[in-house]
């Protein structure tokens, strides 16, 4: 990834629920993380930047590259788009950015709901412990929370996530109402969608899609090994939560996995490589019509987290990191033995 790679992660449909039948299963890769030695500690740079004096923001830009590195620059080109912090422009545009009144009306809901991360911070940590176990010599991201008045919800670059905390403030917030966001986008919308949003984030950032055989099943599976990934970095989480389903949807999936799979082999749907019957199943919305309108978006990819599921206990020896390294996606499906 180069110096400005940036993996942008849309917000996650429909909402938080506690479905025990589908969130307690035991994951295969519960592990002990006790003897781990980490901490994430999470730098706010909303904080500073709103709190910073509007009329010495020339001085202050070296201190912000201190602090932020690349993403300081990260923030002002691809975030708020008000161009690099070496434009004779610069400052002027940061400065409108900062006394915009509703820009300082989110910054200050911001801190309404989110005055102290340190829950935050003990969540990331026990996921990155994860992280480490499994795959101890990749590097460990460094966490910056950001206000950019709705723009982005979860960002990734080399060695960082970033978290737009004004995209979490809860589903009842009138901001998102206001915007005219669809109420299956707002559900997720709220703190506790944060910790599967940024695993899921830094998964698709280090464990790229093969698209060589770019067809229904690849992108099923591929995005089925992400969910397994997420829930081996937080097994204590609710799939209903990772995946972003309400109750509902869940219990359909629970009670027609059978029938959505004998439907996509009877339709011969698996190896169809049309985008837009890819998107259909594994895509974003408020439900996968082919299936039910009862069914939730992104089913074909809980059947696709299913099958990685199957492969895991059917397979015992391979490691999360062969697991998460397998691109060809027709054996992984022959190995898995899934039969719902």
């Amino acid at each position: 990834m180069n110096r400005y790679g940036m993996f942008i992660l849309p917000v996650i449909i429909s909402g938080l629920i506690l479905f025990s039948s589908g969130g307690c299963r035991k994951n295969p890769y519960h592990v002990d993380i006790s003897s781990v030695d980490l901490e994430i500690r999470i730098k706010r740079f909303e904080m500073d930047l709103f709190t910073l004096d509007w009329d010495s923001i020339q001085e202050k830009i070296p201190w912000f590259y201190e602090k932020y590195g690349d993403f300081f620059d990260l923030y002002n080109y691809r975030i708020i788009n008000i161009g690099g912090a070496g434009d004779r422009t610069y400052p002027e545009y940061l400065k409108l950015f900062l006394t915009d009144y509703l820009n300082n009306e989110v910054y200050h809901k911001t801190m309404e709901v989110f005055p102290d991360l340190t829950g935050l911070e003990k969540e990331l940590t026990s996921a990155f412990r994860h992280y480490r176990y499994y795959f101890p010599s990749m590097e460990i991201p460094e966490i910056i929370t950001y206000v950019s008045r709705f723009n982005q919800s979860i960002v990734t670059a080399e060695g960082m996530i970033g978290i737009g905390l004004d995209k979490y403030l809860g589903r009842e917030t009138d901001y998102y109402k206001q915007l005219g966001l669809n109420q299956y986008t707002i559900l997720n919308m709220h703190r506790e969608k944060i910790p599967s949003d940024c695993i899921m984030a830094w998964g698709l950032s280090e464990f790229e899609y093969n698209d060589s055989v770019d067809n229904l099943l690849s992108n099923m599976l591929y995005h089925g090994q992400i969910m397994f990934f997420v829930k081996s970095m937080l097994p204590d989480q609710h799939d209903s939560l990772i995946m972003g389903f309400t109750s509902p949807q869940m219990r359909f999936c629970m009670m027609n996995e059978d029938r959505m799979w004998e439907y996509l082999i009877e339709q011969k749907l698996l190896f169809e490589t049309d985008r837009m019957t890819i998107s259909k199943f594994t895509g974003y919305g408020p439900f996968t019509k082919d299936f039910s309108h009862e069914s939730p978006a992104r089913a074909a990819v809980w059947i696709g987290w299913k099958i990685v599921e199957a492969y895991a206990r059917n397979n015992p020896e391979k490691s999360l990191y062969d697991i998460m390294n397998i691109t060809n996606y027709q054996q992984l499906l022959a190995s898995s033995k899934y039969d719902p």
